[in-house]
C-alpha cells in the first residue's frame, strides 16, 4: 500500500517527466501527438504565425493555451458529467500547466538528435517522436497508477461516449478521439510530422501499459465486486466487449451477498472498465491479476 508521500514524490516525478517531454522534446523538435497536448501544438502554430498575441512572450503562447483548453475540459466535464468526474480531473487541470510554466520560464535545454551529413546538420525527427513517446508515457502510467488523470483527450472522449455515443465502445471513441487531433495538424504541418505523430502515440500507448502492468503482460483477469454488478456487466459486455462470468459471493464477516464479476480483457480496456466502476460505484472493490 503506497503511503500519501510515495504518491506525491511519483506524481511529482510524473510531472517533471511530462513536462520536460513538452518543453524539451516535443516543441523544440517540431513533432506532434494528439490530446490535449498535440491540439494546443496546432493552436500554437496558427496564433504565432498569424502573430496573434503579439504582446504575449512567444515562448508562453504554448503554456496558456494549453491552461486555457485544460480549464475548458474541466467546465464540460463539470457541465456534462457532474461533480465527481470534473474533481478527479481538476487538480492535474491545473496543477500541470503551471509546471509547464515553470520549465519554460527555467528554460530547460531542448534534447535534439542531430547528426551529420555532409556539411549539414540534420534533426531526426522520427527519434524525437520515439523519445517522447517513451517518456510522456511513462509519466502518465505513473499518473494511472497512482490514481490521477490529466482530463484530456480521456476525459472528451468520456463525454461524446455518454451524451452522444453509448453505444460505441469508449475505446474506440478515446482512438477516434486521439486520431482527429493528431490529423488536425495537417492544416499547419506536413504530412511527414503527421505520419510520426500516430508513431508518438503507438510508442506513448505501450509506454503507458508497461508501468501500468509490467513487460510481456497482453491479458489480465479482472475480479469485481460491486453492488451495482448489473450496470458494470452490461457496460462490459455492450461497450467494451468483452465476455463477463457472474459468481453468486458472500462476505465472511457481514454475509452480505453479491455478485462477482470476472473478465479477460487488455490491459488499456482494464482502465477504462475501472474508470466506468469509479464514476458509478467508488466503493467498488477491483483486483487485477496479469
Amino acid at each position: 500500500m503506497q503511503s500519501k508521500m510515495q504518491k506525491y514524490l511519483i506524481l511529482a516525478l510524473g510531472l517533471i517527466m511530462s513536462a520536460y517531454s513538452v518543453n524539451s522534446i516535443l516543441r523544440p523538435n517540431g513533432i506532434m501527438t494528439g490530446g490535449i497536448t498535440g491540439l494546443s501544438r496546432v493552436f500554437e502554430y496558427i496564433i504565432k504565425t498569424n502573430d496573434f498575441l503579439n504582446f504575449i512572450d512567444d515562448r508562453y503562447i504554448y503554456n496558456i493555451i494549453y491552461y486555457a483548453l485544460a480549464i475548458i475540459v474541466v467546465l464540460v466535464a463539470y457541465t456534462l458529467l457532474g461533480k465527481d468526474d470534473a474533481i478527479k480531473i481538476i487538480f492535474m487541470s491545473v496543477v500541470y500547466p503551471l509546471i509547464l510554466f515553470l520549465f519554460t520560464y527555467l528554460q530547460i535545454p531542448p534534447l535534439k538528435f542531430t547528426y551529420i551529413i555532409g556539411n549539414q546538420e540534420v534533426n531526426d525527427i522520427f527519434l524525437a517522436a520515439i523519445f517522447y513517446g517513451v517518456i510522456a508515457g511513462i509519466a502518465n502510467g505513473l499518473f494511472i497508477r497512482i490514481g490521477f488523470t490529466s482530463g484530456g483527450s480521456d476525459t472528451i472522449a468520456k463525454i461524446i461516449y455518454r451524451r452522444l455515443l453509448p453505444f460505441v465502445s469508449l475505446g474506440k471513441i478515446l482512438m477516434f478521439v486521439d486520431g482527429l487531433f493528431i490529423l488536425s495538424s495537417l492544416f499547419v504541418f506536413d504530412m511527414r510530422i503527421t505520419a510520426y505523430a500516430f508513431v508518438t502515440k503507438f510508442v506513448y500507448m505501450k509506454s503507458i501499459d508497461m508501468i501500468v502492468f509490467g513487460i510481456g503482460t497482453k491479458r489480465v483477469k479482472m475480479e469485481i465486486l460491486s453492488t451495482k454488478y448489473d450496470e458494470i456487466s452490461k457496460y462490459i459486455l455492450n461497450s467494451v466487449n468483452r465476455g463477463v462470468t457472474l459468481v453468486d459471493t458472500e462476505g465472511g464477516y457481514s454475509h452480505l451477498k453479491l455478485r462477482q464479476i470476472i473478465t479477460i480483457c487488455s490491459p488499456r480496456e482494464s482502465i477504462i472498465i475501472k474508470n466506468y466502476i469509479a464514476s458509478i460505484d467508488e466503493k467498488a472493490f477491483v483486483y487485477l491479476i496479469p
